[in-house]
């Protein structure tokens, strides 16, 4: 009779690493497939070079640990980092991070994270790696919930986000605005004004969130838009030239709508406000964060304000 000696099933383990130039893919692959060879963990590795395309990947697959350097391409002022604990595919994510700022300048969503400066030892952050991957296979390693105040500012899908952008700098290409370039994004107080001259304003809900998105223009970006739009030059803001801006942000919301229902939010018919200083209600317990953009002329604002629906409940 033959004994055959079963052999014990791995558990696979995603690993997505946010790194322009595969430098930090070649310094931890290898040594982490040689390492967990005889253990009881398979780590599959994905690379993504820049913050848009982290993005698009956490859309169709799961991540168990989340690679991070900071000085990567369209990351800190993008949506990934932002909606790093909330997005469905990364939440659960241990994060480890490295960078040549200081811990404390991270922004909110990377604070609980493991945390390097640069220079990085190599067999530091490989055991660091190996650790959390070996804690998660033995059931050890269960990451803790965000915060409060973390889960409320980052509720809404960064996919959401990311549609809006994506939906804006389109519409404003098409409208003679190719020059359209994004800042840094950053937390915004919900009971903070709107920042521009003119605005529109849409309700979103999902299972998940409830909020409203708003594009919140200044004097300078919103007479250059129209100038383009209505092929005149524009040089005041008055009642002819106001009534544009609903054209404007429907065609902006409309470009955005099917993907953004596509996720399970439901988005309302924009709504404009006209003047410096405006406020939109939000229900007790919301937070929120703002992406400037900045024109050839002037700058304009999205800003997403949201309440999980478990804390609103």
């Amino acid at each position: 009779m033959v004994f055959i000696q079963k052999k014990e099933m791995k558990t696979r383990k995603n690993i997505l690493i946010v790194d322009n130039n595969c430098e930090l893919e070649q310094l931890v692959k290898e040594p982490l497939l040689k390492q967990l060879e005889n253990s009881g963990v398979s780590p599959i590795v994905v690379r993504a070079k820049d913050g848009a395309e982290a993005a698009i990947k956490s859309e169709n697959q799961k991540f168990d640990v989340v690679l991070i350097d900071t000085e990567v391409p369209r990351l800190m002022d993008g949506g990934f980092v932002y909606g790093i604990h909330t997005y469905k595919n990364t939440q659960d994510a241990e994060l480890i991070v490295i960078s040549q700022r200081d811990s404390s300048d991270l922004p909110e969503s990377l604070q609980s994270s493991k945390f390097f400066k640069k220079p990085v030892s190599p067999n530091e952050l490989i055991n660091a790696m190996i650790s959390v991957l070996n804690a998660q296979h033995h059931g050890t390693g269960a990451k803790e919930p965000a915060t409060a105040a973390a889960a409320s500012k980052y509720a809404v899908d960064v996919r959401v986000i990311n549609a809006v952008i994506k939906a804006t700098t389109h519409v404003l290409g098409q409208f003679g605005c190719p020059s359209v370039k994004m800042e840094k994004a950053g937390p915004k107080s919900p009971h903070d004004p709107m920042m521009g001259e003119v605005s529109s304003v849409v309700e979103i809900k999902s299972q998940a969130f409830q909020g409203h998105l708003c594009i919140s223009f200044d004097k300078g970006s919103f007479l250059e838009v129209v100038s383009s739009m209505l092929m005149e030059e524009q040089t005041e803001l008055n009642k002819d030239n106001q009534d544009a801006v609903g054209e404007i942000n429907n065609i902006i919301f409309g470009n955005a709508k099917a993907e953004i229902s596509s996720y399970g939010v439901q988005m309302t018919v924009p709504k404009v406000l006209l003047g410096n200083g405006q406020n939109v209600p939000c229900a007790q317990g919301s937070a929120g964060m703002m992406i400037p953009f900045a024109t050839e002329k002037g700058k304009f604002y999205i800003t997403v304000v949201a309440l999980p629906l478990a804390k609103a409940a």
